[in-house]
């Protein structure tokens, strides 16, 4: 990569160097913004050509970060650093792409280190915590799970949502260890369950494509049941639709694994990204997730609603269990009801709660829809 940089600025009033890994830093003087954009858009068109080494061929992907002297810092510090900023958000909007710098990145770039740090020390410092939401079978009414969902309150942070974390989490491969310490947690919340004749609720957990990569992951899950003594049959892992995108190989084959101990699989956020019925067909899933922004137009727009309707449909034709969440309304709920929907589930039955409380939840919900769990 360094020799093609190199190779590439010959005769230009410019030097490449090298931070180390597959950083590199490259200081050019300009005349004209364009230029700017000139050399960007030539170190991209660079490396669309693949690099052959000991006969494996490789396609590399470029994430440039540009920062600007004077406008963007006074010196080489404070350039390389904005430069740094700049690249960070030019790999958060997807890779293979240039963003200049701009002053309002600064405080957003802060705030996601202070995450980072702050989240390093998060298991340790007691800070995590998963709530539960329940999941209702809309024929009998009856809370069939619950989906485990992480919680972050730091005492410096205060509450940080889950979807300023969480990525975080997956891009310093934190999530490995988070993503175990929640599946611990919510299997052994579900044993406890069990354990007070409650032996026929589940447990939904969110897991990451950096999860479903690693090599072990099988054994981890295998070794938490063991530790928690709960059956397999009765957890659920939840997978998003782009995490089919990445590494299909690897992670259909944990998945068939998973499958064969008796795990069960669900497909989340259906609809919502890179919608395959190739993926439904060749996966193991057991279970549809409807995502909510179809739920949000049941009682706005008639045409989302219709499409609602159809995959609800389509999940039932494939066999597959099919859950809707982000339940907030009635009308909702009736039109999912009459649409054949198996599961609910969203603020309408319940908002997640931790698990002192969604005991107390679902002890009372029991008595005052006069059922029981056996």
């Amino acid at each position: 990569m360094g020799d093609r940089l190199t190779s590439l600025f010959e005769g230009c009033n410019g030097t490449v160097y090298r931070l180390g890994g597959d950083e590199f830093v490259f200081f050019t003087e300009y005349d004209q913004t364009d230029d700017v954009h000139k050399y960007a858009h030539e170190i991209k068109r660079s490396f669309n050509t693949p690099i052959d080494i000991c006969e494996n061929t490789l396609c590399i992907t470029v994430s440039i970060g540009i920062a600007i002297y004077p406008s963007n810092g006074k010196n080489i510090q404070e350039l390389i650093r904005n430069a740094d900023i700049a690249l960070y958000k030019a790999k958060e909007s997807g890779k293979d792409c240039y963003v200049l710098f701009s002053d309002d990145m600064h405080e957003k770039v802060i705030e996601r280190m202070l995450i980072e740090k702050h989240l390093r020390n998060a298991i340790e410092n007691k800070e995590l915590h998963v709530y539960y939401q329940p999941q209702i079978d809309v024929m009998t009414g009856i809370i069939s799970g619950f989906e485990a969902l992480l919680r972050w309150k730091n005492s410096e942070l205060g509450f940080v949502t889950p979807l300023k974390f969480i990525s975080v989490a997956e891009e310093t491969r934190l999530i490995n260890s988070i993503g175990k310490w929640v599946l611990q947690k919510a299997c052994s919340f579900l044993k406890k369950m069990h354990e007070t004749q409650h032996s026929n609720t589940s447990i939904a957990v969110n897991i990451s494509i950096s999860q479903l990569l690693q090599e072990d992951f099988v054994d981890v899950i295998e070794d938490i049941l063991d530790s928690t003594g709960l059956a397999p049959e009765y957890l659920e892992l939840e997978i998003t639709e782009s995490i089919l995108m990445d590494s299909y190989k690897v992670i259909s084959s944990n998945l068939n694994r998973l499958k064969k101990l008796g795990i069960k699989i669900a497909l989340d956020d259906f609809g919502k990204g890179y919608s395959s019925l190739s993926y439904l067909k060749q996966l193991p899933i057991d279970t549809l997730k409807i995502d909510k922004c179809f739920i949000d137009s049941i009682h706005t727009e008639m045409d989302n609603a219709d499409l609602t309707g159809m995959i609800v449909k389509l999940g039932k034709n494939l066999g597959l269990t099919v859950i809707a969440e982000g339940v907030e309304a009635q009308e909702q709920m009736d039109y999912l009801i009459k649409n054949g929907c198996h599961k609910i589930q969203g603020y309408l039955i319940s908002k997640p709660l931790p698990e002192n409380e969604i005991l107390k939840f679902y002890i009372e919900y029991r008595r005052k829809n006069g059922w029981n769990n056996r």
